[in-house]
């Protein structure tokens, strides 16, 4: 009988996830164009666009790790340029990170997140990143 009830519980539970409206679907790294920096490098990234429930686009999410390249601790600016499929800009977001340790120390790789909901964020076909450092709170 407990089988059954969790059973149950766990086709309940994928039929609501299914049917909530908060989907996303991932892009493949082909759609990063480039990645320009000389402080660090890109480890890994993804691009994940959430959809309404209407199926239109309403965010996309830059998600990735990067590395300290530097033999000193470093702030940094992360920006994504957004850009539809005759390259056209559509708008740029970006993440700041503070204090990445100097390469080879713990803590010298640390992961980022950028969320683009601006204007035509359904027409988001590619991206550019761009990593620079930078100081204090700026």
């Amino acid at each position: 009988m407990k089988k059954k009830i969790k059973a149950l519980f766990c086709v309940i539970i994928f039929t609501i996830t299914i049917f909530c409206g908060c989907q996303s679907s991932q892009v493949d790294n082909l759609y990063l164009d480039v990645f320009e920096s000389e402080v660090v490098k890109l480890v890994n990234y993804s691009m994940n666009f959430k959809k309404n429930r209407e199926g239109e686009i309403t965010k996309v999410f830059v998600n990735g790790r990067i590395e300290n390249i530097l033999n000193e601790m470093i702030t940094i600016r992360i920006t994504s340029e957004f850009y539809d499929k005759n390259n056209e800009f559509l708008g740029e977001a970006s993440y700041k990170i503070f204090n990445l340790r100097a390469k080879q120390k713990a803590g010298s790789s640390t992961t980022f997140n950028i969320i683009y909901d601006g204007n035509n964020v359904d027409k988001v076909n590619h991206i550019k990143l761009r990593a620079e450092k930078t100081e204090g709170y700026n």
